[in-house]
């Protein structure tokens, strides 16, 4: 019996902190910024991936415009420190009292970081990100 409820609580541990839950990163006007890391399994390709996704949620009233630029490092080596591209920069247009957010099927890559392969050893890993330049401002 005492064996039984061990596996029970080892079982029961291991679950809850394989569990992921969503961070609050920002909160400014109204709106906040969340992060969470997530898997996608894609079964018809065998690719199971985990991305960084980003959510912002307005409880405005109004039409918002938030901003940022992306900072990652992968296996410690900063990937866009200094870069003058636009690919890391974001800028979306969050409806009131709505929320977007990184989906694991979405084209759309503003909402989700690469954070690492989870089938594949040897590949690159997501150890820290930042945004950065912050930006709210209504549409009105």
């Amino acid at each position: 019996m005492r064996n039984i409820v061990l596996s029970l609580l080892v079982c029961l541990s291991s679950f809850s902190f394989g569990q992921t839950a969503k961070t609050l990163y920002h909160s400014e006007k109204d709106v906040n910024i969340y992060l969470e890391f997530r898997d996608c399994n894609n079964s018809s390709s065998g690719v199971s991936k985990q991305y960084l996704f980003i959510d912002i949620e307005n409880n405005s009233a109004i039409d918002v415009i938030v901003s940022f630029d992306k900072e990652y490092w992968y296996d410690n080596v900063c990937q866009t420190c200094n870069s003058n591209s636009r690919e890391y920069e974001t800028k979306i247009t969050v409806p009131a009292k709505s929320r977007l957010n990184g989906a694991c099927d979405s084209k759309n890559k503003l909402l989700k970081i690469f954070s690492k392969m989870l089938n594949i050893s040897g590949v690159r890993q997501l150890t820290k990100y930042e945004l950065k330049n912050i930006h709210i401002e209504s549409t009105k």
